[in-house]
């Protein structure tokens, strides 16, 4: 597992509002990837995004 491999399974996650995937918004910070565990940050455009929990799910299901 590689930080480009995080972020090639990223950039299929779209931020609904804007109309793109997190990693073209640059929207995926601090990867950290431990074996099979990979955690990450995603930027919220607004800190009340309702979205964020659409986001969250479809992060955790890419493979």
């Amino acid at each position: 597992m590689t930080n480009e491999a995080v972020l090639q399974a990223l950039s299929n996650v779209q931020e609904p509002d804007l109309g793109k995937d997190l990693v073209t918004l640059n929207m995926v910070k601090d990867i950290v990837i431990d074996g099979d565990a990979v955690s990450f940050t995603i930027v919220l455009t607004t800190p009340a995004c309702p979205m964020k929990d659409m986001m969250r799910t479809a992060s955790e299901k890419c493979h």
